[in-house]
C-alpha cells in the first residue's frame, strides 16, 4: 500500500513495498533468510542493552558482526530482547527515529506527534523529535506509519536528512556512482540524490550483482551496517 511522504527536499511517494525477503550486507556478501517485520520494541532503547558478545543470533562469522559490535557498543541500536539483537527482522520507520534520535544524543522533548503515534509510546519522543528537527515526516493527513517497514532507499533519505541538519560535510549530491548498479532506475525520484551521496561517501555499497534494492525493507542487521558507515562517515 503506497502512502504519499511529505519530503523535506521534494515532495514523493514513498513506497513501502512487499520486497523478496532476502538480507544481505553492504559489502556485497549474501545472507538469505526468513526475514519478517519487527513488531516488538526493538533498538528503540527501551530494553536492556547487551553486549553484543551475548547476543545469541549474533555469530562471530556473520557478516554484520562488526557493526553490530558497532552500533551496540555506543549504545545507537540495542536488543529485541535480552541476548537477542533480531539481525533478520525487517525494521519499522518507529525504530530508525530511535535511532537518529540516539545517534544525535540528547535532544529537546517536543509536544508534538501524530494521530497514529500515541503519547505514551517508546517511540513517541523519537519521532516527534524527527520530524521536528525535519529530518523525518510523516504520510500526511496526519499520520506518521510508525510500524511500517523502513526501506533501503528510506534509510539512505533519513540519514542524508539527518547530515544536513547536522551540517556534515561532504553533501554533494552529483555524481555517476548510481549508474554502476543495475537497478539504479529503481530508485525514488526524491531519494536519487541521497543515494548517490550514500554511495560517494561509502554510506551504502550495495549487494550481490551490483543492485541497490531501494525499495526492499531493510532489516536491522543491513542499518546496523549503514549506521556504523553513517557514523565513520562523521566521524562519531
Amino acid at each position: 500500500m503506497k502512502k504519499k511522504i511529505i519530503g523535506i527536499i521534494v515532495s514523493a511517494v514513498m513506497a513501502i513495498s512487499s520486497a523478496p525477503v532476502y538480507a544481505a550486507d553492504e559489502t556485497g556478501m549474501t545472507d538469505v533468510t526468513n526475514a519478517t517485520k519487527a513488531t516488538d520494541a526493538d533498538s528503540a532503547g527501551i530494553m536492556s542493552a547487551v553486549t553484543y558478545g551475548k547476543y545469541n543470533d549474533v555469530g562471530n562469522d556473520k557478516w554484520y558482526y562488526n557493526a553490530v559490535e558497532y552500533v551496540s557498543d555506543k549504545n545507537i541500536m540495542v536488543g529485541t530482547s535480552y541476548g537477542y539483537f533480531s539481525p533478520n527482522l525487517y525494521a519499522t520507520r518507529g525504530t530508525l527515529a530511535q535511532i537518529i534520535k540516539n545517534l544525535n544524543g540528547e535532544s529537546d522533548k517536543i509536544y508534538w506527534s501524530y494521530l497514529d503515534v500515541k503519547e505514551n509510546s517508546w517511540y513517541a519522543d523519537a519521532i516527534a523529535w524527527c520530524s521536528d528537527a525535519g529530518v523525518m515526516k510523516g504520510y500526511g493527513g496526519g499520520y506518521f506509519g510508525p510500524d511500517d517497514n523502513i526501506t533501503r532507499e528510506q534509510l539512505v533519505f533519513t540519514l542524508y536528512r539527518f547530515a544536513v541538519y547536522k551540517s556534515l560535510p561532504n553533501l554533494e549530491t552529483t555524481g555517476i556512482e548510481l549508474l554502476d548498479f543495475s537497478d539504479y532506475k529503481k530508485v525514488s525520484g526524491y531519494a536519487g540524490g541521497a543515494m548517490q551521496w550514500a554511495l560517494k561517501n561509502g554510506i551504502i555499497a550495495g549487494k550481490d550483482n551490483k543492485m541497490l534494492d531501494p525499495q526492499g525493507n531493510a532489516t536491522r542487521a543491513e542499518i546496523a551496517q549503514m549506521i556504523k558507515n553513517f557514523m565513520i562517515y562523521a566521524n562519531y
